[in-house]
């Protein structure tokens, strides 16, 4: 339902979860479909500390805290991310605070 609403592409940089040679965590990046809506707000992050968020985005890919999306050149770290349920129960799309 969420999905043609999510009209543009950002790239999204996330840890792998395994390390390499030097003992740090392996990254990638993918593109996505967003939807971005610049608002400033004041969000809470994963230790509950009160953080402003300039943006939240929606998207249907598991990103995460910790992870980095991209638009514009810019790359804006995940401060907080809420799972967003669909009539049938199971999640339809994330809210990230960025």
């Amino acid at each position: 339902m969420i999905k043609c609403y999510l009209n543009q592409t950002a790239t999204w940089h996330y840890t792998t979860g395994q390390m390499n040679e030097y003992g740090e965590p392996e990254t990638g990046s993918k593109e996505i479909r967003v939807r971005w809506e610049g608002k400033r707000r004041l969000v809470r992050d994963n230790e509950g500390r009160e953080v402003v968020s300039e943006a939240r985005v929606f998207c249907t890919d598991p990103v995460k805290p910790g992870d980095e999306l991209e638009l514009d050149g810019r790359r804006w770290p995940v401060i907080a991310v809420s799972t967003v349920p669909g009539l049938d129960g199971k999640e339809a799309h994330r809210e990230v605070a960025v």
